[in-house]
């Protein structure tokens, strides 16, 4: 009798759908277990220092591991940096001279490049601080090189002493 009953295809639907539940929910935790692994794999590999060049390339890099390490030297003549026309807790005495520097592997070599061009100068500080990374994936920064000199710390100011009160009779 109850083949005469016709099934629809709706019901034919949610029976396959009831039979594979476990698989389906086991396999979209799969799914987003590998989309979370490899987002971590490609954070990991953003912060990864850059890839060694073969020595017939290296002459095409840019700057080697001893002027690097020569422009980190310099680079510690300069006592702050900031990305306005303001450094907090300093005056600017004198703009030096805009300095840009271009064609460094990582945004952190070319600020510690820009640093030492300044510091070269005869800088002791860094306004407008920018950084980019070009269509070829080199790196440049740019900024004003300027002479600052710290604030003085003005000592606290002591409330003058209250009046002697007069006696009372």
């Amino acid at each position: 009798m109850d083949d005469l009953i016709p099934t629809t295809q709706a019901q034919t639907w949610g029976d396959t759908l009831a039979e594979y539940r476990d698989w389906i929910i086991i396999a979209v935790f799969v799914l987003f277990g590998l989309i979370l692994v490899q987002r971590m794999f490609m954070a990991i590999r953003r912060w990864r220092a850059p890839a060694p060049l073969h020595p017939r390339l290296a002459k095409f890099s840019g700057k080697s591991d001893a002027d690097l390490e020569a422009d980190r030297k310099a680079a510690g003549l300069i006592d702050a940096t900031s990305s306005t026309n303001r450094i907090a807790g300093y005056d600017v005495l004198r703009q030096v001279e805009a300095v840009f520097v271009e064609g460094y592997r990582t945004p952190k070599e070319a600020v510690t490049g820009l640093k030492a061009a300044a510091g070269r100068l005869g800088a002791n500080a860094i306004i407008n601080l920018s950084q980019q990374r070009t269509g070829s994936g080199k790196c440049t920064a740019q900024g004003d090189a300027v002479v600052v000199k710290p604030r003085p710390i003005a000592p606290p100011t002591t409330p003058p002493p209250a009046p002697p009160t007069p006696p009372t009779t």
